[in-house]
């Protein structure tokens, strides 16, 4: 476990444990879903955490395959008998802590060096840089190939946020794509009004486990029970978001990502934000989160 610490703020990392975050707290009140007891182990434990790192893709290859110049590539199922693979490898694996600022222990990065295998047949190098702030937390992620050929690339962070009753989001965004009954994106629709967070409203139960595009890149989570705000900026290259709001549970999931869920199995993957990396090149993004108290 790697904790860090700034002011109110505090956190956890699990570099064992898919380097996921087992907490985040602001005046000791978790804002992620706190790791469950007796779930810090690989496989399962980052599905019991706070939050993981999507990488080298987010969400679903359709049956665990997909062609990539000229090939068909076939992934291990990595999800239980569920029929596709998810999230790509690294938040199943164990990764390494290559550095800690131990005067002031608000930061922390983690590398992750994957070698082809039946999860991903590229050998490629996955960086997360985590910061605490005196009001935010500031993650980099980086992918690089280490491979002699060309890899598809994505990446993206799952964080579980805490799912109270009044708990309030808000986001923009242009359209959303709908789902089969395999959980596979068909086609893209106007957000109906039940997932429509273009202003700040209670999120209730409105059965999402969508992906959005044309996002503002900003969104808003707000606890009145906490009196507190949390607004998420995401870079560039995180053109899309993934809302998952599971029926009677104590989570949600706002996740910003770099493409659409199954991209890699659509004829124009880089339409929906695939990346191609050549040999030696990296793709980075950022996420920031800021934390403001309500006042009055």
């Amino acid at each position: 476990m790697v904790p860090l610490c700034h002011g109110n703020l505090e956190a956890s990392l699990l570099p064992g444990c898919g380097g996921a975050f087992s907490y985040l707290r602001w005046k000791g009140q978790d804002l992620l879903r706190p790791l469950v007891s007796g779930c810090d182990s690989l496989p399962e434990g980052p599905r019991h955490s706070g939050g993981y790192v999507l990488a080298p893709y987010s969400n679903r290859i359709a049956d665990a395959a997909f062609s990539w110049q000229g090939e068909t590539i076939c992934l291990k199922r990595n999800f239980g008998n569920h029929p596709h693979s998810l999230h790509g490898f690294a938040w199943q694996r164990a990764w390494e802590l290559v550095r800690q600022d131990e005067q002031s222990q608000d930061r922390a990065t983690l590398v992750l060096h994957h070698l082809p295998d039946t999860d991903w047949p590229w050998s490629c190098k996955v960086t997360q840089e985590v910061s605490l702030g005196p009001n935010r937390v500031s993650l980099t992620l980086s992918l690089e190939n280490l491979d002699t050929r060309p890899m598809p690339a994505g990446l993206g962070w799952h964080p579980y946020f805490q799912r109270t009753p009044k708990v309030q989001l808000e986001f923009a965004a242009a359209s959303v794509w709908i789902n089969d009954d395999r959980q596979l994106p068909t086609h893209q629709v106007t957000p109906p009004d039940k997932w429509h967070f273009c202003h700040l409203r209670p999120l209730e139960w409105p059965g999402v486990d969508n992906c959005y595009t044309g996002w503002s890149r900003h969104a808003q989570i707000h606890w009145p029970e906490y009196r507190l705000r949390l607004r998420l900026l995401a870079s560039e290259e995180l053109s899309h978001l993934v809302l998952f709001t599971p029926e009677q549970q104590d989570f949600f999931a706002l996740e910003p990502v770099s493409h659409a869920n199954a991209a890699l199995n659509s004829d124009k993957p880089h339409a929906h934000g695939m990346q191609t990396l050549a040999p030696g090149e990296s793709f980075s993004c950022h996420l920031q989160l800021n934390l403001e108290e309500d006042h009055g």
